[in-house]
This record gives structure tokens, sequence and C-alpha cells, in this order.
């Protein structure tokens, strides 16, 4: 059984007040039994005393006539059962009732006193003097069964007042501990529910004083919290998840428009024939197509550890070394660039037999030193990357041709140095805002089986298919 907070508070209110109660019970018990001992033994004392007194003139003149009727007068009196009265030799001179004890008869005679016998009876004997003369002893026998069935019945009430009492503290601190634990149980709940990411969470139970200001600061915190969970889901989908997770732990004094020198790799790929596959084409259907294509495109390139950086219009630019450092992003750049282009034709040979439409895509591959970091004004800013190799990528994925992927002969050459690759010179071209010709490779396959492996579900960025085309009329150019 799993005691809560109630369960406790009503153990332990209930074990005081019984403790409470005990004590209290155990100090009015012992005093009612000491008043009751104290009046039986004063009862007895004082008609010991007065028979021995009444009986003083008939000893010494022996009128046992009058000593018998004076005894038996004593003992139709309520609780006593015997009384008797013997002179200085030990001889009974009048006796009603039992029969005195066997007991050494000079203390009697000298001093007042008691003594017990059975069945419950108490004797008290005075001594009968006559001017400093004892000449005998009155004895008179009382029942304490009436005082026992008193103190019984003391203690027959004193357990019912404890266990009432008792009964009725624990059901009011039941009651109590379920006023005060059903708050401490809805925060537990509450802040098991916060833990495990749950932030829809609210404490719905109306509670009174500190409570209630507690259970609306929960309430409060819930809600922010919540909300900057939308705000983070919301944020990921415009960026890639490690920029966001980068950005997020940050003082907004450090958010400034900066930038990193790094080795990174760039993958444009682009749909072709996009502007005549939209035209005529409802704007809804348009937008099913297009996503669906940079859905594929978002997923491989994270499952090769890279970041969609941008949608540009029908074109997605893709970023691999940057902001999380990576060795091998030329090798895993490369390769997404040949898993898109073959899940591509196997994704539009299974919607032509489908009869669905379809785009062909071209991809331009290239790398280097580039500056990334977050670009723009300060009422917007956008994490990219800027420098000849993005350009140059954008460059070459305009010079390839359905189904193609292109890369420059510095790129090839780097990558080359650890994962074969077949490919092809197409020629060696001068292109706009390049100064010297550039060698252009197209790539067809690796030539052995590169070593190292993808891992895949390494970035938890999610799918970018319900992300919107950016429709900004600025082109690639813009890289320039």
């Amino acid at each position: 059984m799993k005691w809560h907070f109630g369960h406790k508070l009503a153990l332990i209110m209930s074990m005081l007040v019984l403790l409470a109660s005990c004590i209290l019970g155990y100090t009015l018990v012992f005093r009612q039994f000491s008043m009751m001992q104290t009046q039986f033994v004063d009862t007895g004392n004082s008609l010991s005393s007065q028979l021995a007194a009444a009986s003083v003139e008939l000893v010494f003149t022996e009128d046992q006539l009058s000593l018998a009727s004076l005894v038996f007068s004593l003992s139709d009196q309520p609780s006593v059962v015997a009384a008797s009265v013997v002179n200085r030799d030990g001889e009974v001179l009048a006796e009603a009732g039992a029969t005195l004890p066997n007991v050494n008869p000079d203390r009697a005679y000298r001093s007042q006193g008691q003594i017990e016998a059975g069945n419950n009876t108490v004797w008290f004997y005075s001594p009968v003097v006559f001017r400093g003369v004892s000449g005998g002893a009155a004895w008179v026998g009382l029942d304490r069964s009436e005082m026992i069935a008193g103190q019984r019945s003391i203690i027959r009430s004193g357990v019912v007042v404890v266990c009432l009492l008792v009964l009725s503290i624990t059901l009011f601190a039941i009651r109590l501990g379920q006023s005060l634990g059903k708050p401490v149980r809805d925060l537990i709940e509450g802040t098991r529910a916060i833990e495990s990411g749950h932030y829809g969470f609210r404490i719905r139970g109306q509670h009174r004083g500190e409570f209630s200001d507690l259970t609306q600061s929960f309430n409060h915190m819930s809600a922010e919290l919540e909300q900057k969970q939308r705000v983070e889901v919301l944020f990921s989908r415009f960026v890639s998840n490690p920029v966001a997770a980068r950005y997020m732990v940050q003082d907004n004094v450090e958010l400034a428009r900066e930038g990193k020198r790094v080795d990174a790799s760039i993958l444009f790929v682009d749909l072709v024939g996009y502007t005549a596959f939209s035209e005529g084409r409802h704007p809804e259907e348009t937008a099913e197509v297009l996503n669906l294509y940079f859905t594929e495109f978002a997923d491989t390139c994270h499952e090769f550890h890279g970041n969609v950086d941008k949608y540009i219009g029908d074109c997605a630019m893709l970023v691999f070394g940057c902001p999380q450092s990576d060795p091998e992003h030329r090798y895993h750049a490369m390769e997404c660039a040949l898993q898109i282009r073959d899940r591509i034709a196997a994704m539009n040979h299974t919607r032509a037999q489908n009869q669905e439409p379809c785009l062909n895509i071209r991809i331009g591959v290239s790398g280097g030193t580039v500056l990334a970091g977050l670009l723009g004004s300060h009422e917007r800013m956008q994490y990219t990357v800027i420098g000849e190799p993005a350009n140059l990528a954008s460059r070459l994925c305009d010079l390839a041709d359905c189904g193609q992927v292109v890369t420059d002969g510095n790129f090839h050459a780097l990558l080359n140095q650890r994962h074969s690759l077949l490919t092809h010179r197409t020629q060696s071209q001068q292109i706009k805002g390049f100064q010297s010709a550039i060698d252009v490779l197209t790539v067809d396959a690796w030539i052995t089986p590169p070593t190292p492996e993808p891992s895949k579900g390494a970035s938890t960025e999610k799918s970018a298919a319900s992300e919107e085309a950016d429709t900004d009329p600025a082109i690639r150019e813009s890289q320039s």
C-alpha cells in the first residue's frame, strides 16, 4: 500500500492523540482509584473508631447484650459484612457476620489499622481505650467488591472515551490530510508531467489559501514552458535543429550579426522544369508535389549530418560541416548528392507508373572555407554560409543536366585523397564571378565502397515537408 501525505498525517495525529489520551487517561484513572481507595479506607477507619468509642463503657462493664445490639446494628449498614468487639484477653464479646481473621491481636489493642482477608473483605480495627487503658478492640469488615466494580467501570469508561477520541481525531486527521494531501498530490503529478515533457498539464482542482497561489504559479509556469516549447518547435521548423540548439541557449546579447570562417561543403539541388510544371496547375497541387521532393532532400541531408540552409523557390541549399563540426563533410555531401540522385530517380519511376507528375533534378557540389553565422538585419536574421564555395556550388548546379551531379576539380581532388570517385571531365569553363577557369566534373559513382558509414538518425531535425518554399525573388546570385 502506498502511503500518501493524508494517510501519514492521519497516522501521526492518531498516534499523538492515542499517546496523549493514554497519558491523560492514566492520570485521571489513577486519581480516581486513589480517591476511591482513600474514601474506602476513611470509611472503614471511621466505622471502626465509632464502634470502639461506643463500646468503651460496655466493654469495661462486660455488657455483652448491649454490645451485641450495637454490633448487629452496625452490620446492617451497606458494605459492612462483619463487626466484632473483643476484650483484652482476645475473647469475642459480640460479633455479627463473618468471623474475625486469625491475626495477632496485640496490634489491634494499641493502634488503629487494617488487614486484608479473603473474599474481597478488608478488616479495620480500633482499640477500645478508657483513660489510657486498652480494654479490647473493635473490628469492622468492609466489602471492597463495590469499589473494585467502580474501578472497573472507570477503566471501561476511560477506554471508551479514549477510543472515541482517537476515532474522532483520526477521522478529522484523515479529512484534514485529504484536504492538505490533494494539492500536494496534484503538484507531484504536475511535476512528474513537466519532467516527462508534458507541458500542457494543468492543475484543475480548486484549492484555498497558499495552495491556491501555488497552484496558480504552477499553472503559469507550465503555460510558459508550453509556450517556450511551441516556440522552439516552430523555430526548429525554420532553421535546422543544430542551429536552433546552438542559439537558443545563448543570451540575446550574443545573437549578433557575425560570422565564423569554417571549412564546409555546400550542395545545391534544383528541380528541373518546375516553371513549366507549375503553369496551369492549382497552387495546392504544386505545393504538394514541391513538398514531396523537398522532403526527400531534407531526409537524405539529415541522414548524412547535413543541414537544410534554405529553400530558394524550386531549389534547396544544403550545408555540411557547420554549425556542427564534421571532418568528413566532403564525403557526406557527395554521398548525399548521389543518394538524392538515386532516390529521386526511383521515386520518379514509381510516380510515372502511377501516372503522377514527376520533376527531374540537377545537383551541384563544392566546398572550402566559407563564412558561417547569423546574417541579415536587426529585424530578421538567418543562419547561412557565404563565400566562393557557395557561389560555385550554385553555378555548378546551373551547369548540370537532368539527373547529373556536378562538382569542381578542387573538391574532387580533396575528396579523392581518401575516397575514390568515378568522374568524367565535362569541360574547363569560365564561370561568372570567378577569374580563373573551373574544371567541371560530372560524378558517376564511387570506385570503391567508402570506409566511413553514415550514422542514420544522428540528426533529430524534423522533416522539412511542411516548410513553405521561400518565394523571395532573390536568386542564387544573392550569394555572390
